[in-house]
């Protein structure tokens, strides 16, 4: 099997065109997946994550976007990639859900609601796979019972309001899995539970990645989430990834002070409490139709001097491995 990565993203850059102006959303974005690995996408509302996600699934122009640049790599198990970017849009229609699918946040705007969920799931077989309705029925059934859905027979018989978020959420998984993709892309899955369910549905992605060997790609604001269940993560922050590289080594030495400003303000983390209150990054992140000429984290960072805000600086790996987009990385301090 080759050891290239499942799916590689280079140069991405996305816009969107608005009665102000072209807004680029997304710029420069390189970052890959291994092969059975999770990469976490971490950053501010805003930031870019659910955008570039969004690209990698050539769903980006629903919304009125456009990919300008980069490309997007996925491979399948004999090492041949598959160019995303230029499928026609029939076979990308193939891709999504038989190569990688995707899991959004909010699960009741994304399930049909006059559909069974067993058919939903059943939908996604037949389309994919030709499966007989009496097959893609049974498949439906055993995919609820491997997302430890109770009772799958019964349950694949409701409809979507007669489940709770944790449940519904757990159908879309299954749905998303259902034709074992290589790539699963999870965007927020969790941001709308509580605590308890979020336990679950994190060990839910972990166990059955273990099963299939998928990879995946964990889209998340929570970087105690992404320490949690990723091996690798990419920092976002303004359109650009701003730093990347192995969890361990990121949280050990973050080399970004954006990515120490984050690390600070999760609760229960290693600075803790300032005056009765975590610790926070000052400033707002730039307007995307107003950015500023350098380094975009340029005005909210205490290190910045007067070349961060002449040039934006490249994205340079510092250590193996372990990449940052700051010409004063090295000192940086947590």
């Amino acid at each position: 099997m080759s050891e290239a990565p499942l799916l590689e993203v280079a140069n991405l850059r996305t816009t969107f065109d608005t009665p102000r102006g072209k807004v680029v959303s997304v710029e420069d974005v390189s970052f890959s997946v291994p092969r059975g690995k999770t990469l976490g996408l971490v950053g501010e509302s805003g930031s870019g994550k659910s955008v570039t996600s969004l690209s990698i699934m050539r769903l980006v122009g629903r919304g009125g976007g456009q990919v300008e640049a980069g490309t997007i790599t996925l491979r399948g198990n004999d090492g041949a990639g598959i160019d995303v970017l230029s499928l026609p849009e029939r076979q990308m229609r193939e891709v999504r859900g038989r190569d990688m699918a995707m899991v959004f946040q909010e699960p009741m705007t994304s399930l049909d609601p006059v559909w069974s969920i067993g058919d939903q799931i059943a939908e996604s077989i037949r389309l994919h796979h030709g499966a007989s309705k009496r097959e893609a029925r049974a498949q439906a059934v055993e995919m609820l019972r491997l997302v430890g859905i109770p009772a799958p027979e019964r349950r694949v018989k409701d409809y979507p309001h007669q489940l709770s978020g944790g449940m519904r959420q757990r159908v879309m998984i299954a749905i998303a899995l259902s034709c074992r993709p290589g790539l699963l892309i999870a965007d927020e899955p969790t941001t709308a539970l509580d605590v308890t369910i979020q336990a679950q549905i994190l060990d839910l992605i972990r166990r059955l990645q273990a099963e299939i060997g998928m990879s995946v790609l964990f889209i998340t604001h929570n970087l105690g989430v992404v320490a949690e269940i990723a091996d690798r993560v990419a920092v976002m922050y303004s359109g650009q990834v701003v730093e990347e590289g192995p969890v361990a080594e990121i949280f050990a030495n973050p080399r970004h002070p954006y990515t120490v400003g984050l690390m600070a303000s999760i609760p229960g983390g290693d600075h803790g409490l300032k005056d009765g209150h975590l610790p926070t990054i000052g400033g707002a992140p730039p307007n995307p139709l107003d950015r500023p000429a350098g380094c975009r984290f340029a005005p909210r960072c205490t290190l910045a001097k007067d070349a961060c805000r002449a040039a934006g600086p490249a994205l340079e790996e510092v250590a193996p491995q372990h990449k940052v987009r700051c010409i004063r990385w090295q000192e940086v301090t947590r």
